[in-house]
């Protein structure tokens, strides 16, 4: 039952124009794509817009992985109005596991809960009362970008003919992550050593997921309300490796601006010589971060004699 579930699901996507790819006879989902990561959902109609005092209601809430990263352990909270609504404190908070998008699981992984509310009494004072829920979740979460970039040691552009040139490449379409590598742009540098050159990777970042980022090592702590300092919001770590080198990258850690591009330079000091020529190498960036998603619903309490 399960694989055929997989398979109408596949011939479902085979429809959508730009997700797949063509290797030989063969389309592959691309994944790698999209500015989401764990995405909280309401289930329709919960919860409902309108719920008598003394009564229940429920509100279901999915968490869909829609982007490439596995979750192991991500967390939620769920805050509301205790003057007026009940449920168990273990229930407000709780931990979540998700897969990430894949080849073989193009939709991602998801998990489902749900919450059921008690309402308390109103008093004499009030016919009605809106109540606020808010669903938070969080988790860690990691942007991989690999590309291929030019390495051209005759900087001084003496050889015809050459295999590529660096250039500037750009990703408006995300990496399957909410902080995206929007651009890199590939400079050849002198070296101290006239034998060589320095390659230089200018990086752009930008968080296109419409949540908050936290240094991944405060993420519990920020879905729990603790207050956290100046120094923890909007801080990721970026790692990039040429081939199999890793690079120097600055600055570090990274304060992501909350709108328009942050840079980060990344190097290779010990440098190239100048006998490698010219020819492709593969870049990967990895960038790690804590990510936080919220949704909020409103309810309105009622008196039964309204």
């Amino acid at each position: 039952m399960r694989i055929a579930l997989l398979i109408a699901a596949l011939l479902v996507l085979s429809g959508c124009q730009g997700m797949f790819q063509t290797k030989g006879n063969v389309q592959v989902p691309i994944v790698s794509i999209g500015t989401q990561g764990v995405e909280p959902v309401l289930t329709q109609n919960t919860p409902p817009r309108e719920v008598f005092e003394g009564s229940s209601f429920s509100m279901i809430v999915t968490l869909a992985n829609l982007g490439t990263a596995d979750v192991d352990q991500g967390v939620y909270s769920l805050s509301y109005d205790p003057q007026y609504l009940y449920l168990p404190r273990q229930q407000a908070i709780g931990s979540f596991a998700a897969r990430g998008k894949s080849t073989f699981n193009p939709r991602g992984g998801e998990k489902q809960l749900n919450f059921v509310f008690d309402t308390k009494p109103l008093g004499p004072q009030l016919q009605g009362y809106p109540a606020t829920l808010t669903f938070t979740a969080c988790y860690p979460y990691e942007t991989s970008a690999p590309l291929i970039v030019c390495i051209d040691t005759d900087i001084t552009g003496k050889q015809p003919n050459k295999a590529c040139m660096p250039q500037t490449q750009s990703f408006g379409s995300g990496e399957g992550a909410p902080v995206a590598v929007a651009t890199v742009e590939t400079r050849m540098l002198p070296h101290e050593d006239p034998n060589r050159i320095r390659p230089e990777f200018v990086l752009t970042l930008r968080n296109l997921g419409g949540g908050g980022l936290v240094a991944q090592q405060y993420y519990r702590e920020a879905c729990s309300g603790r207050a956290l300092g100046e120094d923890a919001w909007n801080v990721v770590s970026v790692d990039a490796a040429l081939s199999d080198t890793m690079l120097t990258c600055t600055p570090t850690p990274v304060k992501v601006k909350q709108t328009g591009d942050t840079r980060v330079i990344c190097t290779l000091p010990e440098g190239i010589p100048l006998t490698a020529g010219t020819y492709t190498s593969p870049l990967t960036v990895t960038v790690g971060y804590g990510y936080l998603k919220s949704i909020n619903a409103q309810v309105n309490l009622v008196k039964p004699n309204i």
